[in-house]
């Protein structure tokens, strides 16, 4: 478990030039506000932070009845796709306490 969570704010710098050696897993661990939520009756796919910035997109089997703007923490294996999205899968979201 991580000391510190991240936050929207800090995910930029936290991927800047970041490289993920050949056949090692990063996990992150990432709070903020939820601000996608959809289902294609298999999987759900949760995004939190603003589009202004970094989004993080977390792959998973059930919303837990969160609903958008409600503050979450998401955790799972980290792909970085460009500068501005990351996605985790397999990933676990939960309400932030």
């Amino acid at each position: 478990m991580p000391k510190q969570n991240a936050s929207c704010e800090g995910l930029a710098a936290i991927i800047a030039g970041l490289e993920t050696p050949e056949g090692n897993r990063i996990d992150l661990w990432a709070s903020g506000p939820l601000t996608y939520i959809h289902s294609d009756e298999a999987l759900w796919y949760l995004a939190i932070c603003p589009q202004s910035g970094v989004q993080v997109m977390c792959i998973t089997y059930s919303d837990n009845g969160m609903k958008l703007g409600d503050n979450i923490l998401i955790r799972g294996g980290m792909r970085i796709l460009d500068k501005t999205h990351i996605v985790l899968d397999p990933c676990l979201a939960s309400r932030e306490e």
